[in-house]
């Protein structure tokens, strides 16, 4: 028994994690993938073979387009946003002011609470009738304040907002987290060099906590690509489909449309996309650290 466990220790040892990476993982994909080359008939409850006929539709979709636009703009300006305001933060909170543990602690509440309960909480605060935000600008003498969930120009960008508001915190922890993992020998040694607070700043701290930096930058990415839950609670797709996203797009078409198949191809080209992107920027990050060595 021994040595049959000495020869087959990496299969024993590793089996119970393969196991729930095919259960969990590697399953539902190939399902998922079966299910986007059917529609369901929901009159037959049938399935009915269809090929390629959902991805090419895709193309011709013009509500696919522009929650891929919608999706892309929260990748792109909502992740920038993040990794710039969280490293502000965690810079600002390096200077160990009094009361600063309990700020802190204040800044990350956000973070831990559910993106459905934001959205819903976010809603009823920019409520035009009886909001909490607009009734704040109307005591400001601001009588016309902007209907922040029903203008289609606006409500986009209130949901980069709560995005942003949320998620910030979880790049302000990454980074704040290496910065005081920093030797403070090199700063040290600046000084004495003659480098001033922003000399330090620009030329040491910030190519120092590049790496964490970009792991938070590229987590958030991934995540934000993804966002359901937040447009669920928040504006539940609209005004119109200002603010659906490629995922709330595919629970609408499958929940509500019985579209399951379409769906599917919705979810997969997600996964493809999401799987080329990541390996390109891990990728760029590795030969970025190879170079730095």
């Amino acid at each position: 028994m021994r040595h049959w466990f000495a020869r087959h220790q990496s299969v024993v040892l590793l089996g119970p994690a393969l196991g729930y990476l095919l259960i969990f993982s590697l399953f539902p994909l190939l399902y998922s993938l079966g299910i986007s080359f059917y529609e369901f008939d929901v009159i037959d409850s049938d399935w009915e073979f269809v090929g390629l006929d959902h991805y090419r539709s895709l193309w011709s979709d013009d509500v696919f387009w522009a929650a891929a636009r919608t999706t892309a703009l929260m990748v792109g300006v909502g992740v920038v946003v993040q990794s710039i305001l969280g490293t502000a933060l965690a810079l600002f909170f390096n200077l160990r002011l009094r009361g600063a543990a309990l700020v802190r602690g204040l800044l990350v509440i956000p973070m831990i609470l559910n993106p459905v309960v934001v959205g819903l909480m976010w809603r009823a605060l920019l409520n035009p009738d009886w909001g909490l935000v607009n009734w704040m600008l109307g005591g400001l003498g601001y009588d016309a304040p902007p209907n922040w969930l029903g203008d289609p120009a606006v409500a986009k960008w209130v949901l980069i907002f709560v995005d942003v508001w949320q998620w910030t915190p979880f790049v302000f922890i990454i980074v704040f987290a290496r910065l005081q993992a920093l030797p403070e020998e090199i700063f040290e040694a600046a000084s004495v060099d003659g480098a001033g607070p922003w000399g330090r700043t620009t030329q040491i701290t910030l190519p120092l906590l590049a790496s964490a930096i970009v792991f938070a930058g590229i987590f958030r990415a991934i995540d934000a690509f993804r966002t359901f839950d937040l447009v669920y609670g928040l504006t539940y797709g609209g005004p119109g489909r200002t603010t659906t996203t490629l995922s709330f797009y595919g629970f609408e078409t499958g929940f509500s449309f019985t579209r399951y198949g379409f769906s599917s191809a919705i979810a997969y080209v997600m996964v493809i996309v999401a799987a080329i992107a990541s390996s390109v920027l891990l990728k760029r990050v590795d030969i970025r650290r190879e170079d730095a060595r």
